[in-house]
């Protein structure tokens, strides 16, 4: 039976062809044998929009929004009569429907159904065709129902021009679409409902895979963006509390700075392989056929990823707010931050023990930037892919993004250690004169100045603040807490006189009134040291470059059972076999 006698026997009546004011777009388009329709919304036989209107599960329940999509179904045969095309020989392919539906409204299909069921009931065998039926936040006019398809054009001798009325069960989605009421009368089901839609998706295979990776793609991105903001934090925290004893405090534990770097890298390198995993397989979604790139487009614009890397603005070479240019300077940010947070972890705590830590860190850095080279490139790849699939040209990152990329980078870096350019200077290895100045000791390295200024004894590491050990007897003492008050008794109503460098590295001596102060760096180291004396009172121990100068003074404290040498300890600064008095 011919479409048009099908209808009528049916008791349907096709509404005017789809006409919205201001259209700037084809509704139906005849490419050779494909024919591509655009989404339709339900029009009444008025060619107004029908009503009710709203969001389903809201202000529409599902019966209404199951009319409006039978209601969108005849429109779209109304707009392919008025393009000149023959319902006759037109085969059904695939539908992609939209819901406008209210938060925690899922029985999409359901919806959907009253237009599969319609082209089956009218078209018969040529009415079957694939479908997607996916949920949105708003609708065009607030529209419950929008539905845009694909169809072939038959030839004229393979359209005999009948279509045969279904059975019930010719849509295994509608088997059982019709169920009897207590009075006897029939009411059609709009299909899965909430408890029966648990677990099942709407979407074809490409499309889940496309809003899947969109949805990995945005958890990506903010933890990208919370990498580099603690990244910045970290590289802060070390410049503040962790050189002088090469460890990060954290709660009852202390983190060993070279631990840092390493983590650091490991993050970049797992988040970028992931990110381009989840590229590549949205680029491989894309290239499906059945995923066309008009619905590709609907998916980006309905489900943009947290940062928009998609949309045609990234095209321009220089969009400093569009999606791809901040997650650019973000990741320029990171890596200036990890190189501050590299230079932190290593340079600094070797300048606390006179060691010199430049080899390492150029090995970090060079590492950090090799993974950012490599993540880069294994994004950008897939990227282009998509750019070129959704806006026919591929993505490029173009000079004027690659210098402020360079420009942040710095700034990262800066952020985070504020001390490097002072250190690639040189001026790091410049001791400076302060004082005289009264001080007191915060731990038993550590001076605070007066005026606010804490200086580290350059080389020597003390016993830690709060370090117990034990004395000749096996009794525990805080030691600890001795070599800071020792510390405190050698410069108690005294002045300091120390010569200082970068970042807070001291060599003092307690000076009295009247007393030449020294003029050089060299001229402090004495026996007199305060680090020295430290030593010599068995609180301290020589670290780095000092190890040899101070050797002899520590044998002796030892020898003679002086401090935390008449028991036994374990050194500060890292984990060792507890040391003992000499017998």
């Amino acid at each position: 039976m011919p479409a048009l006698e099908r209808l009528a026997a049916l008791g349907l009546e096709l509404p005017p062809a789809m006409r919205i004011p201001g259209q700037k777009f084809e509704t139906v388009q005849v490419s050779g044998s494909r024919i591509t329709i655009a989404g339709h919304l339900p029009f009444d036989a008025d060619g107004k929009l029908a009503k009710p209107l709203g969001k389903v599960g809201a202000e529409v329940d599902a019966d209404e929004a199951y009319k409006a999509a039978r209601q969108v179904a005849l429109g779209m045969l109304a707009s392919l009569q008025a393009a000149g095309v023959d319902l006759d020989r037109v085969e059904w392919r695939k539908a992609f429907g939209m819901v406008n539906a209210a938060p925690g409204f899922n029985a999409l299909p359901g919806v959907i159904n009253g237009f599969s069921e319609l082209l089956l009931e009218v078209f018969g065998e040529r009415g079957r065709h694939s479908r997607s039926a996916i949920g949105v936040a708003e609708l065009p006019f607030g529209a419950p129902v929008e539905v845009e398809a694909e169809a072939v054009l038959l030839p004229l001798e393979n359209a005999d021009g009948t279509a045969p009325a279904p059975t019930l069960d010719a849509n295994p989605v509608t088997a059982d679409s019709t169920a009897e009421t207590s009075t006897g009368q029939t009411k059609r089901d709009p299909g899965l409902r909430l408890a029966d839609y648990a677990g099942i998706s709407p979407l074809s295979i490409p499309a889940e895979a496309l809003v899947r990776s969109i949805e990995s793609l945005s958890n990506l991105f903010w933890i990208s963006i919370g990498g580099t903001v603690v990244t910045v934090f970290l590289a802060a925290l070390v410049n503040l509390v962790g050189t002088a004893e090469g460890v990060l405090p954290f709660g009852e534990f202390d983190i060993p700075l070279s631990v840092l770097p390493i983590a650091c890298l490991a993050f970049a390198m797992f988040l970028f392989w992931l990110t381009a995993s989840r590229l590549r397989m949205l680029a491989g979604a894309l290239s499906d056929d059945d995923l066309t790139a008009a619905m590709a487009r609907d998916i980006f614009r309905l489900d943009p990823p947290v940062l928009d890397v998609f949309a045609a603005d990234n095209l321009r070479y220089f969009a400093p707010l569009s999606g791809f240019s901040v997650l650019l300077w973000n990741w320029s940010m990171f890596l200036g931050s990890s190189i501050g947070l590299i230079f932190a972890a290593t340079i600094l705590p070797g300048s606390a023990a006179s060691v010199d830590s430049f080899p390492s860190f150029l090995a970090y850095a060079g590492f950090t930037l090799a993974i950012m080279a490599y993540g880069v490139r294994r994004t950008l790849l897939p990227l282009r892919h998509i750019h070129q699939r959704l806006h026919g040209q591929p993505l490029r990152i173009g000079a004027a993004r690659t210098v402020v990329a360079v420009l942040v980078a710095f700034g990262g870096l800066l952020t985070s250690n504020t001390g490097m350019p002072i250190a690639f200077t040189g001026q790091w290895q410049e001791w400076n004169p302060v004082g005289p100045l009264r001080a007191n000791a915060i731990d038993g390295e550590t001076l605070l100045l007066e005026g606010g200024q804490a200086i580290v004894l350059a080389g020597i590491q003390a016993l830690r603040p709060d370090q117990t050990c034990l004395d000749a007897d096996g009794s525990v003492y805080a030691c600890g807490r001795e070599a800071t008050l020792h510390l405190q008794s050698i410069v108690r109503e005294q002045e300091v006189f120390c010569f200082v460098a970068y970042p807070n590295l001291g060599a003092c001596v307690v000076v009295t009134n009247g007393q030449t102060l020294p003029r050089r760096f060299e001229e402090t180291i004495t026996e007199q040291n305060i680090g020295a004396r430290m030593v010599a009172a068995g609180y301290a121990f020589g670290e780095g470059d000092a190890t040899e100068i101070l050797r002899q003074t520590q044998n002796d404290a030892q020898r003679q059972r002086r401090g935390a040498w008449r028991g036994a300890f374990e050194p500060p600064g890292h984990t060792r076999t507890p040391h003992r008095a000499a017998p």
